[in-house]
């Protein structure tokens, strides 16, 4: 995970949203960048003895303490605990993705604005430019 790659899939997001095409890969798009924005904002920590230096580790760790965590849940839950401020436009952000990967691709153009629009506050939050 990367800035870069988050900076890549935004790119997408963006040329996606200009061709008016695709809006629900404009919101899947918008929310992987930031799973990699905040990605890299939380990593690398510290976490009692254990220095944790990107995701895979944690996420390694994590699910042989408790088998069948998902990586998404996992997500989430740093970002409630680790960066507060914008865990709603993250979470608001999976949630539009999941709908539209895998209940109605026909997203409209309001919720590919939307998933822009919180795109753009979840990287204010994180100073990312």
């Amino acid at each position: 995970m990367s800035l870069e790659h988050g900076k890549h899939n935004e790119e997408a997001c963006d040329y996606l949203f200009i061709d008016k095409r695709f809006y629900d890969w404009v919101v899947t798009t918008a929310f992987y960048s930031a799973l990699h924005y905040v990605h890299t904002k939380i990593f690398p920590f510290k976490e009692g003895l254990i220095n944790y230096t990107n995701f895979e580790s944690y996420y390694i760790f994590k699910n042989s303490k408790e088998k069948n965590l998902s990586k998404h849940s996992l997500t989430i839950s740093l970002v409630v605990n680790k960066i507060p401020d914008v865990r709603t436009y993250y979470r608001r952000l999976y949630d539009m993705c999941m709908s539209a990967r895998y209940k109605d691709y026909k997203t409209t153009y309001e919720k590919a604005k939307k998933a822009k629009e919180d795109l753009e506050m979840i990287k204010s939050g994180l100073k990312i430019s």
